[in-house]
């Protein structure tokens, strides 16, 4: 459990102060190291003449650790969610659930959000989809502006296993990351792959190109070389079903070393025996 002591000791050393000259005119230097090693209690008159020179309060102190408390949540959710370790984000919300009574309504969100990917996970769509509803409510109302496309996005899943068309939430996701000027290179390849196999399938091929030159680009930008194998195949799959030969044939010549490279030369093969009948 953090103490005063602990907090008063992390501001000390946050704002460069050595503990002679925080506790001058205020207690003795040993008196100051005793209390952030939780060694003595000291009158509240003492502690805040402190925190006053610190420019802070006991408020402001409780505050500062409930700001970072949740921050810490919130990074761990993230790595679990990027890692897809849903164990591990049950684990992370048990915890947090009987560390605070309050909850912010970022926290509210984040709970909601990753209940609902825990939900999905167990193949129980009607709550992941209620859950994920939810904590998108919150995130357009308190302008949670990172977190709204990744919800539209897993928006998106959740629909497309209930029976509805996913392409409109992906499609509001990748908006988003526009407009809202979200920088995240993994959250935007997974919305275009989406785009681009939901286009595949729904026999869009004039959008399939489109949206596989973005992805394309991107890739080209972050070296990502076994995803640009999988576009590169979508992207001619569609060149096929639109009769496209010429520039089919330019295309997968240009795109060769990169399915060499990658390893990939298996998907080379299966265009070749490809046919839009077989879509």
């Amino acid at each position: 459990m953090t103490t005063i002591g602990d907090r008063i000791r992390r501001e000390r050393k946050r704002q460069g102060y050595s503990q002679k000259r925080l506790c001058r005119d205020i207690c003795s230097q040993a008196t100051l190291s005793r209390l952030e090693s939780n060694k003595l209690n000291l009158s509240f008159l003492t502690v805040n003449q402190i925190l006053g020179r610190l420019n802070l309060s006991v408020n402001d102190l409780l505050a500062q650790e409930e700001w970072i408390k949740e921050n810490i949540f919130f990074n761990r959710l993230d790595e679990a969610r990027d890692s897809r370790d849903y164990m591990k984000m049950e684990r992370i919300i048990a915890g947090f659930n009987h560390m605070t009574e309050e909850q912010s309504a970022k926290v509210k969100m984040y709970m909601k959000w990753h209940q609902g990917l825990i939900a999905f996970i167990k193949k129980d769509y009607d709550t992941a989809s209620a859950l994920l509803n939810h904590a998108i409510y919150i995130a357009e109302k308190f302008k949670y502006r990172d977190c709204i496309p990744h919800l539209y996005m897993a928006k998106g899943n959740t629909v497309f296993h209930l029976g509805e068309r996913p392409l409109k939430y992906y499609a509001y996701a990748e908006e988003l990351c526009h407009t809202l000027e979200v920088t995240n290179f993994k959250l935007e390849m997974k919305i275009l792959y989406n785009l681009i196999v939901f286009y595949n399938r729904e026999a869009q091929y004039h959008k399939v190109i489109l949206k596989s030159k973005k992805a394309i680009k991107l890739l080209s930008l972050n070296e990502s070389m076994y995803l640009m194998c999988e576009i590169y195949y979508l992207r001619m799959k569609a060149l096929i079903a639109l009769d496209e030969t010429d520039e089919y044939e330019v295309l997968k010549t240009s795109a060769r070393i990169i399915f060499e490279h990658a390893n990939r030369l298996d998907l080379l093969d299966k265009l070749e025996n490809y046919s839009p009948v077989n879509i």
